[in-house]
């Protein structure tokens, strides 16, 4: 994996296309070490992750998994767990992550383009929780985030099929919120990241671990959570700042329709 970053931009690439960029252990410790970097790093505000060559990430590699020798049921549940500890911390990365998907995202691949909270997808994009095709059952979290996406009947149907979910209908069920032709999939992801920048980074990783937490909180719990997060962004310098500028009435730093209308402009 290689990491960049560029004015507050990180831009993580697995780079192992000859092998179709495959989940390995290797590079399961890579993303543990890019989410506890990135969770303390003061100049970076958005990360985009992708892959090289027209591939995300094609899945577990198989050879792993082809010597069993000596191997128990107890070790290897105790390994798997062990080589997913990145999962929890990338999940909850308090910064907005964008997966860009050209080609495969399979298996695991699939698991973390799930996982990253917003996915464009080029043309040629396909997703498939492919657990089922060799007698698995889904991990790298399918299970907690497919359902949430897609909902619980949907979410059933495609891990029991195993199936390949091509682009569009990927859209259509909110797996990929954009698609974009291939060449020009990293200039969407990067403009996407812009005007996510702009935003608060505080209150958008708040909002974003809360969001998170919906699904497994009562509504008296996420409403204290709600409040008690709200004290401290209302403290903040970025919302002072943004309520001056209100009422002043000039041009807030981050106005999603001001974007929408500037990029229309230079079209």
């Amino acid at each position: 994996m290689t990491v960049d970053v560029v004015d507050g931009i990180a831009t993580a690439i697995f780079n192992n296309s000859k092998q179709r960029n495959p989940f390995t252990a290797e590079l399961k410790a890579d993303l543990l070490t890019l989410v506890r970097d990135m969770q303390y790093r003061e100049d970076v505000d958005v990360m985009i992750i992708t892959g090289s060559d027209g591939v995300f990430s094609a899945g577990g590699d198989l050879r792993s998994l082809n010597n069993m020798d000596g191997r128990t049921t107890s070790g290897d549940r105790r390994r798997i767990y062990q080589i997913h500890d990145w999962f929890q911390p990338f999940l909850n990365l308090e910064l907005p992550v964008i997966a860009a998907v050209d080609g495969a995202a399979y298996g695991g691949g699939f698991g973390l383009a799930l996982a990253a909270g917003f996915v464009l997808a080029s043309e040629n994009a396909r997703f498939c929780s492919v657990f089922g095709r060799i007698g698995l059952v889904p991990d790298v979290g399918v299970m907690y985030t497919l359902p949430r996406i897609v909902g619980l009947q949907k979410a059933k149907e495609l891990v029991f099929s195993s199936r390949p979910i091509f682009a569009e209908e990927a859209r259509q069920l909110g797996i990929a919120m954009e698609i974009h032709p291939a060449k020009t999939l990293m200039v969407a992801a990067n403009a996407l990241a812009r005007r996510l920048q702009a935003g608060s980074r505080d209150a958008t990783g708040a909002a974003k671990v809360i969001l998170n937490q919906s699904f497994n909180l009562d509504a008296k719990a996420l409403v204290e959570m709600e409040a008690a997060v709200q004290a401290v962004m209302m403290g903040s310098t970025y919302h002072k700042n943004a309520v001056r500028d209100f009422l002043d009435k000039k041009p807030l730093p981050f106005d999603w329709e001001r974007f929408d209308r500037e990029e229309k402009a230079a079209e």
